[in-house]
């Protein structure tokens, strides 16, 4: 954009508008703006987006702010009820894992300052915890928003006693889309092949299949071989478009199987793409698919405005966090659109250089 003086006025306003609207999400009584407000600003500091550093930045007792950030636990529903009022159409559900997750499930410690931490009281230190991503694309407008990140403990903490309370990521993926149901038309959803699980497997699933799946039957979409049984695995398919039957818990489903090639940086690739909407065409289920990979994108986002910068005693906390991350997020992709910028560091660098940093924002918001 043109960073004349009626256009950073401009930014300004827009700046106010978004901030004032998400305050009006996580306003709980008994907590001044102040508090709220700095909390809400957390994202625009450019440093590390921590309590500590935000208490200190705006001259705020550090524990009062603490104490504010475990009443957020909630205050998601209350922006889903927004978003709903924005989103009006069929809307496709996108799930995720934590954003470190290939890291993680090679047991490696990403960071020492990372929000996936909690404090463990029984073992008096920290220990991880992982995140799951839900987004929401609306297919009338094309837009992505990030709807909510949750954490949750690996089964290893349960065997180790360090958590009492245990939830499966399935579980907890199923739990979030029947809120989201709730609140949004779901035409689809979409997960990696991680969530194979007959409490998320339903019939408006596209996902993908690991190639070691077996498959019971198959046959070809296009009539051009004949039916197969036995014991033959996903891998040892051609590309092509199939029906295959699969287990499912219990039960034996059919899905429409896309195996297709393709070129990556190592040389070409296969993936196993399914759904179990058989009405689907090809185009359809990879158009499906390529939207899973707006979740890639938020991640990026959200990490950029600092989401790993701070860890908590107490889950309660870190849940307030990321419900304060999570509406941020979608108000800075906003702006960046609005300013015509191209990433979120691009915002953070227009906020230092044009509004003034963290002191040019206590300005803006009268925190001074």
């Amino acid at each position: 954009m043109s960073n004349g003086k009626g256009q950073i006025e401009l930014a300004k306003e827009r700046l106010v508008k978004a901030v004032n609207q998400v305050l009006g999400v996580i306003r709980r009584n008994g907590r001044s703006k102040k508090v709220e407000l700095a909390l809400v600003l957390m994202t625009l500091l450019g440093g590390r987006a921590s309590v500590k550093n935000v208490a200190e930045t705006f001259g705020l007792d550090y524990a009062n702010l603490l104490e504010a950030l475990g009443e957020l636990e909630d205050a998601w529903k209350d922006y889903l009820k927004v978003l709903s009022g924005l989103v009006k159409g069929e809307v496709v559900a996108i799930i995720d894992d934590t954003v470190d997750h290939k890291e993680y499930s090679r047991g490696k410690d990403v960071s020492p300052h990372g929000n996936y931490w909690i404090y463990c009281h029984a073992h008096r230190r920290f220990e991880r915890v992982k995140l799951l991503t839900v987004a929401i694309v609306d297919l009338s407008t094309g837009r992505t928003f990030m709807v909510g990140a949750f954490p949750y403990a690996v089964r290893k903490m349960l065997d180790l006693g360090i958590v009492n309370e245990f939830k499966t990521k399935i579980d907890l993926a199923k739990e979030m889309l029947d809120v989201l149901k709730g609140y949004f038309r779901v035409s689809r959803v979409v997960f990696d092949s991680w969530y194979w699980s007959e409490k998320l497997v339903k019939d408006n699933v596209v996902s993908e299949l690991k190639s070691n799946r077996r498959l019971l039957r198959v046959e070809s979409a296009r009539g051009t071989l004949e039916e197969v049984e036995g014991h033959l695995r996903v891998g040892d398919l051609p590309p092509g478009v199939y029906y295959a039957d699969l287990t499912l818990g219990a039960q034996v489903i059919t899905v429409k199987l896309l195996v297709q090639e393709y070129k990556g940086d190592s040389g070409t690739h296969v993936r196993y793409l399914y759904t179990t909407d058989l009405s689907l065409s090809e185009e359809e289920i990879e158009e499906a698919w390529r939207m899973r990979w707006e979740i890639e994108k938020l991640h990026r986002d959200v990490k950029a405005l600092g989401l790993e910068d701070s860890s908590f005693w107490r889950r309660e906390r870190l849940q307030g966090y990321l419900t304060i991350f999570t509406i941020m997020t979608n108000v800075v992709r906003e702006l960046i659109g609005a300013l015509n910028l191209r990433s979120v560091e691009a915002f953070l660098r227009f906020v230092e250089r044009y509004l003034g940093g963290p002191p040019g924002l206590m300005k803006i918001f009268k925190l001074r």
